[in-house]
């Protein structure tokens, strides 16, 4: 049995300014857990050293830093190579941008207990998107989970499946080939993981403390490709 309890999967793309925040909140969140964190990183910015700066003062946190073609499928890859790195005996995936609260990561771990996935939703009692950036914004999230929905029938599983702030039992996805691209990550282990229960737990999604979106219209389309990829491949 592995010594750490749950591995967090960050990826990043030009986080620096959120990462010492990010694991002093995760520490707090978890520091009577054995745990770990994996930062998979894609950055042209100074994260990967601020990354090793926060291990050489005793953080748990150890750094997958990716050039080149390493980057094909964008952060939900990244997060595909943290799993496979992971020690944990849970998995948990969250971004670096503060926008998900990591004060939830013990609730997610907990879920676990009664489920194969646990997913920090927007969309229920206690939840709310309100750190996405104006109505159309808003509007774009929800019409792309209602696509996702309508098209893969797991997605029906939660009712946050695009969201990148979960956790998972390893058995989930040991043996499963993950192929995403894009940013969808849960979309893609509901999908193709060994996934029967899901349980839920709310959250607010937070207005973004440092750096920029990556959501753009690029992304948009590599999401309509694991769309399709995932209900016609």
């Amino acid at each position: 049995m592995s010594e750490i309890e749950l591995s967090v999967v960050v990826p990043t793309r030009n986080e620096a300014e959120n990462i010492p925040r990010l694991l002093k909140r995760i520490d707090r969140a978890l520091g009577a857990r054995r745990y770990e964190v994996i930062v998979v990183d894609d950055s042209d910015d100074r994260t990967p050293q601020v990354v090793n700066g926060e291990a050489a003062r005793g953080r748990p946190v150890r750094l997958i830093h990716r050039e080149g073609r390493e980057r094909a499928g964008g952060l939900a890859s990244a997060v595909v190579a943290g799993f496979a790195a992971a020690d944990g005996e849970s998995l948990a995936c969250l971004d670096a941008d503060l926008q998900h609260p990591p004060e939830k990561l013990s609730e997610l771990l907990a879920a676990l207990d009664d489920a194969d996935v646990a997913v920090a939703s927007r969309y229920i009692g206690g939840g709310s998107p309100g750190g996405l950036a104006g109505p159309v914004r808003r509007l774009g999230s929800l019409g792309a989970k209602w696509l996702a929905q309508i098209l893969v029938p797991n997605a029906r599983l939660s009712s946050d499946p695009l969201g990148g702030f979960f956790a998972l039992r390893r058995a989930t996805i040991d043996g499963v080939e993950l192929r995403p691209v894009g940013f969808k990550i849960l979309l893609e282990v509901l999908a193709r993981g060994r996934v029967h229960r899901v349980a839920e737990v709310p959250y607010v999604f937070q207005p973004r403390e440092a750096g920029e979106s990556k959501a753009d219209f690029r992304q948009m389309k590599l999401y309509l490709r694991h769309l399709t990829r995932l209900r016609f491949g």
